[in-house]
Formats: C-alpha cells, structure tokens, sequence
C-alpha cells in the first residue's frame, strides 16, 4: 500500500474530514507508529514549516503533518511551494482546504504534482441522498419527511448532518418524524433559516420576532442573508425565463422540495426589487468591515429594508 506524499483536499467540510481519516487510517497501516502533527495555516511560518517537514524525527520514523485552514492565508504562494520539496520517506503533509479558486496558486501546484483531491459539496437533489448516506453509515433510518426536515434544519450541511446522527444513534435505528423535530435544533447559520424566510416573505413582525431570539454573530447572518437575496434573485430571473423546475433545482443548488417555498418568496418580489435590496445589503457589509456601523444596527437596517411593505402604523 502507498500513499502520496503530499496532498491537498479542499471542498466540502465533512467530504474532506472523511477523506483525511481514510488517508490517516492508510497510513496507520503503513506504519503503525505514525506521529501527527496539526497545524492551522494562517498560524504557521511555512519556512519554518518546511524545515520541520525535511527534519528527521528523533521518534518515530513515520510523520503525518496536517495542514488545515489553507484557504484562510493571505500568500499562498509560499504555501504552495510546499508541493515542490521532497519528503523524507515517512513523511507525508495533507493540506485540507473549503473554499479554493481554480486560479489559486494552491491549486495550481497540487495539480502539477498530481496531489490535488476535489471534494465538492453535492448540490440540488443529492444533498438529500448524501445525507441518507451518512444516516445509513449510523445505522439510522428516518421517514422520508423526517430526513427532509433535518436536511433543512441543517442547511444542507453534511457536517451538521453527521453530529445530528450522532446524537439521534443513541435511540436506535428507527427514530420518527416527532422525535427528530423535537432533537434537531438548529445551530449557527442554520438557526437563521427562519429569519431568512421572514425577509423574504416580507414579514417584519416575523423577522423582528426571529432577531429577539437569535443567538448569532450579527456579521455572519448579514452574509447569509446576502446568500439568501441573492438566491431568491437567481430564481426570480429563471422563472421569469421560464426554465424548467428540474434545471432550477440543478443551478441553484437546492432540492426541489425546498425550491417551492424560495419560488413562493421570489415571485413576491419584482427582480429589480431584489437587486436594490442585494446593493442595500452589501453596502451594509462593507460599512460593518470598514467599522462605520455596527454589525447589529447593519442587520436590523436590513431587515426594515427588506419588510417595507410591512411597515404600517396600526390601526
């Protein structure tokens, strides 16, 4: 058995963890003893990092170095040039990676040394079988409506996926619809989803009601709601060309389930509409980066931009 000295994952979070321990459990088998050593990319000194990778180890002749976080440096040019050096034998160094342009500099050197892994995240239709598979890998089985509400409570998100069978494993293999409602909460950017379906129906109450009760980074809902507008317009213009549902679902990256409900907040809105809230938005995320509003008052801000037709005195 061998392993390739050096490699790169970079795609989706949860693909990429699987990965990685395949590649440790490999290299286990190769060498029982084996060190690993974890660093964070935007942490090290990748001089000194190369002069750690062509040391000898005082203890063990086998050595893991992982790499996480690659995405995160501001040079990675240096990084890169990681791929060029030859590793004692024993050694190997696995650089894991989410979000990696083709252009990057990353990528571009793991492909020329044949050490580039691609593990994207499924889109539209697939989310769902992949995350019946990570429940059939914890011998869990969820009815059908079951399995469609944790992959929307989790965003889609294979990672949260796997924790949520991890808890749900503990009460045996077969767990219903009620029970998986009442022990699949929501966490970190999944637990904005009703907020977002707030501003996109137009419901200030709603939203309002949402913020009140939401335990999250301001910073980091503003961005998902950005994600969320920007969305709802892609569906607004294909369905203004009349695209085929089944070609939506594909391009837009969700299953077909959940298009109805975004479809129904899009055609609520006219594209332009849409545009002028997305500018809205992203101004108020460049004013939170360049410190001229706080990330709170910048969301709420948001949130009565895009609820105006809400905004009545009573009576």
């Amino acid at each position: 058995m061998t392993e390739q000295p050096t490699q790169l994952l970079t795609g989706d979070a949860y693909r990429c963890d699987r990965a990685l321990y395949e590649r440790e459990t490999a290299l286990h088998e190769i060498d029982p003893s084996i060190e690993r050593y974890l660093y964070f990319a935007d942490e090290v000194d990748p001089a000194s990092l190369q002069m750690d990778l062509q040391s000898a180890s005082l203890f063990s002749l086998g050595r893991h170095f992982v790499l996480r976080q690659v995405d995160r440096v501001r040079r990675p040019k240096p990084l890169a040039s990681l791929f060029e050096v030859t590793l004692p034998e024993g050694t190997y160094l696995t650089l894991v990676a989410e979000n990696l342009k083709a252009a990057s500099p990353l990528v571009k050197a793991a492909k020329a040394a044949d050490a580039f892994v691609s593990l994207p995240p499924p889109r539209g239709r697939a989310i769902q079988g992949a995350a019946k598979a990570i429940l059939e890998e914890h011998d869990l089985h969820l009815p059908a409506t079951a399995l469609r509400m944790l992959v929307l409570r989790t965003g889609g998100s294979l990672l949260a996926v796997a924790r949520e069978a991890e808890k749900l494993k503990s009460l045996g293999p077969d767990v219903d619809e009620a029970t998986t409602r009442s022990l699949v909460f929501s966490n970190a950017e999944q637990t904005v989803y009703p907020l977002y379906d707030c501003l996109g129906k137009g419901d200030l109450r709603g939203a309002l009601s949402e913020l009140e009760t939401l335990q999250d980074n301001p910073g980091r809902v503003l961005g998902g709601a950005i994600r969320h507008l920007t969305r709802l317009a892609m569906l607004r213009l294909l369905l203004d060309k009349r695209t085929p549902r089944g070609d939506i679902a594909s391009w837009v990256g969700q299953p077909e389930w959940l298009l109805k409900r975004l479809a129904a907040q899009a055609r609520s809105r006219s594209l332009q509409e849409l545009a002028h809230l997305l500018r809205a938005a992203v101004r108020l995320d460049r004013e939170i980066k360049q410190g001229r509003m706080p990330a709170a008052d910048a969301l709420l801000s948001l949130v009565f931009s895009a609820t105006p037709q809400t905004r009545r005195a009573p009576g």
